[in-house]
């Protein structure tokens, strides 16, 4: 077939390092896109952690659309993130070519206490 491809390609991700700051109580949501053919799959892990599967009130989705430059998007969603939450998270894209990756360090903002005196 003309035009057709049977290109092997390793993952590429769309962004290699993003800071991200919450307030305390909030939610985040770290998103990571890659492409390559085979298609790559995704994984999330935090520093010294090899899943963040399993936590409560962490969820990971993940959508895949052929038409698109990076195909496939996975989003770690953090509900009411605490001070415990704060660190490195890292998008690993991975086919049987390679692996790339994304890092998101996390930060989370206090919120501001009022000091009465009386």
């Amino acid at each position: 077939m003309p035009g057709a491809c049977s290109c092997v390609d390793g993952p590429i991700m769309s962004q290699s390092h993003v800071k991200v700051a919450v307030d305390v109580d909030q939610s985040a949501e770290l998103w990571c896109s890659a492409r390559g053919w085979p298609t790559p799959g995704v994984t999330w892990s935090r520093e010294n952690a090899t899943s963040v599967n399993g936590f409560s009130k962490k969820t990971i989705t993940a959508s895949y659309d052929v038409d698109e430059q990076f195909p496939v998007t996975s989003v770690l969603n953090i509900n009411s993130v605490e001070q415990d939450d704060i660190g490195i998270y890292t998008c690993t894209a991975h086919n049987d070519m390679g692996v790339d990756v994304t890092q998101f360090h996390l930060t989370v903002k206090s919120k501001p206490r009022l000091a009465l005196s009386m």
